[in-house]
């Protein structure tokens, strides 16, 4: 559990959000992704009495500040889980038949890493400080990114860091990485940025404005630990298909890769072809309707007041059958 003071948690697209997932009496909300719980804060503010909204995740340390920002709402409850993880869990199974057999009416994902995960350095999601080479979204299960690492080959490293970070200098980059662990020098998230540093340079990265070079490397491996892309368009079906006829399904990525899959997901939920040629090979169902249909950016307000937010989009679906 974290001993870093929780940073304040400033919901991303927060007057997006509440403009596209308005709340009808008695409304049935899940969030997907309940992180420090400022998303719901502000939907539970428009909400009535007779509202239940069931808040997942997988972090215990996020799962513990949520509770303590929002506990003495009776409206809430919390439970501990993996969205891709969630429509066979038995404590969400029991919850929604009881307290929303028909569906829900709003339906959330606030995805990708959040901010008190970054600003832990225990958690050793970030280079800013020195931590552990953890990386896990939930650190009580699974690999933490070290010893996922010490399982990779250089091919495999090599692949992973260029398919979620689309990083061009992968193959040295992954060469670098595994000859640092092989040396005894790969304990710490600044020990993982330094082995990047040695084959792209930070100093004239930064003189010429550009992003930390080890920022790709940091995002690939995140994702690889924790499996990020690997259901999340299972999950997102799996979701519209647990909405009512009229609820919405809003979505919030940060990166192309994530945006990407849930473009693509909601397209084809809508009914919309991507393949090769203009001409579905069949004719595809239309469950969804898209509202907005190249996403939503923050305003320029936004993004120059809460910097994490720049790289945000929110896609929104509503079902229709």
């Amino acid at each position: 559990m974290m001993t870093t003071p929780a940073p304040i948690h400033v919901p991303v697209l927060l007057q997006e959000v509440l403009a596209n997932l308005v709340l009808p009496p008695a409304a049935r909300v899940l969030d997907l992704t309940l992180g420090l719980g400022g998303h719901a804060e502000a939907l539970l503010a428009t909400a009535d009495a007779e509202t239940r909204y069931l808040g997942v995740d997988r972090d215990p340390d996020a799962r513990a500040i949520a509770r303590e920002r929002l506990g003495a709402d009776a409206r809430l409850s919390v439970l501990a889980c993996a969205y891709e993880d969630l429509w066979e869990d038995p404590h969400f199974l029991g919850w929604q038949a009881a307290q929303a057999p028909q569906g829900f009416d709003a339906i959330l994902a606030d995805l990708g890493v959040s901010t008190l995960q970054l600003r832990t350095p225990e958690r050793g999601f970030s280079f800013r400080d020195s931590g552990p080479l953890d990386m896990r979204m939930d650190p009580e299960h699974g690999l933490s990114a070290r010893a996922w690492i010490a399982e990779q080959t250089d091919e495999s490293l090599a692949d992973a860091i260029y398919q979620y970070g689309e990083e061009r200098a992968s193959r040295p980059i992954a060469r670098a990485i595994l000859r640092a662990l092989h040396e005894g020098r790969l304990d710490t998230t600044q020990d993982l940025a330094r082995a990047v540093y040695t084959v792209i340079p930070r100093e004239p990265a930064k003189r010429k404005g550009h992003s930390d070079p080890a920022t790709r490397t940091f995002q690939a491996i995140r994702i690889a630990v924790n499996g990020e892309l690997d259901r999340l368009a299972a999950a997102l079906e799996a979701a519209v298909g647990h909405l009512r006829i009229g609820g919405r399904l809003a979505v919030i990525s940060f990166h192309s890769l994530e945006d990407r899959i849930v473009k693509q997901t909601l397209r084809r939920l809508a009914g919309i072809y991507d393949g090769p040629g203009r001409t579905a090979p069949m004719v595809l169902p239309k469950v969804v309707k898209l509202i907005h249909s190249g996403g939503i950016a923050p305003s320029e307000a936004e993004a120059a007041a809460n910097p994490p937010s720049r790289s945000a989009r929110l896609r929104v679906a509503e079902r229709l059958l």
